[in-house]
Formats: C-alpha cells, structure tokens, sequence
C-alpha cells in the first residue's frame, strides 16, 4: 500500500511517500516563507507533491491514501487549518479539500503531536500498544493520547494538549495566556526566556555565560545542557526544576489516564542520560506505585524520521477509520 505524508511545519513544509510498515520511497522539502499568501504556498505544495511522486516512480492514483500533519488550531472534521501561528496570514484554510482535489486521493488531517502518537502507535518500538501517550519534549510541550487503540481527539479537536494542564495557577505566564501552564516550565523556549531573565539580573554567576559568549539572547536548551554536564551549579539547579515539573505533569497524566507507554520527545532524546534517570526517580511522588510501575517511560526510538512517519500513520490510521 503507498501512501503519501505531508508535514507542514512553522519553518519546512515536507512530503513523503511510503508504505504501511514505514519504509519511505521518497522525501523531499520546501522551506516556509514568512508572508506567503496562501494561493502561493498552496501552488508550491502542488509542484512539491508531484516531484516527490516522480522521485518514487509513482502516479497519484497509486496512492491509498494522504496524511497531513501540521500544527493547531485544526477543525479536523472539517479539513480546516484555523489559524496556524507560524502562518499569520491564514484562517481557516481548506487544506484537505485542496489536497483531495489536488491528488483524488482520501486526504487526512490531525494536528502534529496527535500525529506523532499515530507514529509511534503504528511504526514505534512498542507497536500495537493500546494505551500511550507522545509528547513533543521540545519548544513546547504538546502531546498525543491513544486510549483502548484510538486517538483522543475530543470535541473540539483539543484532547492531548497535555501543555496547558495548569500546575500552578500563580505560576509563570504562558504563551496561550494561562499562567503556570506545564508547558511554561518544561517547553525549551519557556526554560531559555526563564534563564535569559535571570542572568539579565547581573548577580548569577554561571559557565553558561561564557558558553554564549557574553551574549545572553544566545542562551538555549542545548546551553543548559551542556552546563549541566560540566557540573554548573546553576544550571544544575535550573534542570531540577524542570524535572520537577515534568515529573509532575507525567505523574498526572499517569494517574488519569494509566497507561502503558509515554513516550518522550525531543528533549529526552537528545539528553537521556540527563532526563530519565532522575526522572523516574521523582516521578514516585506523583504517581502511585502499581500504575506507575505499570508504565513504561521512554524516548522515542524514532528520532529525526518521526516527521515523515507521523503524515504516513494519519493517512494509514485515516483510511482505516473509513472502511
């Protein structure tokens, strides 16, 4: 069975085509352009799906099916992109009717870390759970929920937006407007801003610093954790923090949900070493022995292809659904 993935990202738009078991024929993408209308983007996808079919040898109605990932706000009922952040310009774009008419193919639509759940449901190293949950572990903290073998979309296509659980409501400002969102203390872009404005205190005394030469907007997670390796106090300080919380926000998730795998994004995968020890560790004070005991924590053994696998499981997981 071929299938075709499209992966629209806030900086990268990506097409595939590949198969039921994950095996890609062909990939090739196509940079965002801050701007773009979307009658222009919408002919560069054109060009870009029929260069990856020639690539794979393939016509369009070879294709089952076509998967589209791409982030929120979604109406996946409807095929609709409401308002991508990263794409100021668009509001409510029709992008699987566009798809369809473009290919005649069944075209689907989830939004990127539901996507990324599908992946690791169908193509993952714990393939055929029932239960597990994704999260992104990355800029920011978004997740996926597979309950009983389906995906959690919920009625406003909002299930799985595990970032925005409140921990704290006197907690830190979050960029969708709560304060002390989960994904205000564990979201590597919310972690920098909050080292940023320490060290713009002056007092903080950190190899951090040097690390970045001075400059201080130059601060990141991949800082952080380099600081950590050497033993920096305060960058030692700072990713306890974060684990705290994230152990916090896993823990919940552990306790309503009991499922049998979470899996973690970027983050864990970069710095294993440095996230999960410490965090099965902390993990025991927010979550019961037997469920937590129950639940395997992991990284992602899917690494830089979960982009690609993720449109290949909405298109296979899609097609299924409507059969």
């Amino acid at each position: 069975m071929k299938l075709m993935g499209i992966d629209i990202g806030g900086t990268k738009t990506a097409v595939c085509v590949g198969n039921e078991q994950g095996e890609l024929a062909a990939s090739q993408r196509i940079a965002m352009r801050s701007g773009e209308t979307v009658e222009a983007y919408l002919q560069r996808l054109a060009a870009l799906c029929q260069a990856v079919l020639r690539e794979a040898g393939l016509a369009a109605s070879d294709l089952a099916a076509v998967g589209i990932s791409a982030p929120g706000p979604m109406n996946v009922k409807q095929g609709l992109l409401i308002a991508p952040p990263n794409n100021p310009g668009w509001h409510d774009v029709a992008i699987v009717a566009h798809v369809t008419r473009l290919l005649g193919r069944p075209t689907f639509l989830n939004n990127d870390a539901n996507a990324c759940a599908l992946a690791e449901m169908c193509f993952g190293s714990h393939k055929g759970r029932r239960n597990l949950i994704y999260l992104t572990f990355s800029t920011g903290m978004g997740g996926g929920i597979i309950v009983n073998g389906e995906l959690v979309q919920g009625a406003t296509d909002t299930g799985g937006e595990v970032g925005h659980q409140v921990l704290d409501p006197n907690g830190p400002l979050c960029g969708c407007g709560q304060r002390g969102c989960w994904e205000a203390y564990v979201g590597g872009r919310m972690v920098a801003e909050r080292l940023k404005a320490r060290l713009r205190g002056g007092k903080a005394r950190t190899s951090m610093l040097e690390d970045v030469g001075g400059d201080i907007d130059k601060l990141s997670m991949r800082v952080l954790e380099r600081a950590v390796r050497q033993g920096d106090p305060l960058a030692l300080e700072e990713w306890d923090q974060l684990l705290e919380r994230l152990a916090q926000g896993i823990g919940n998730l552990i306790m309503v949900l009991n499922p049998d795998v979470i899996v973690l994004g970027t983050i864990a995968i970069h710095a294993r070493d440095l996230v999960m020890p410490p965090l099965k560790e902390k993990l025991k004070k927010y979550a019961w022995k037997w469920p937590r005991e129950a639940c395997e924590v992991i990284p992602s053994a899917l690494g830089s292809r979960i982009g690609d696998l993720s449109t290949l499981a909405v298109a296979l997981t899609g097609l299924k659904r409507a059969r």
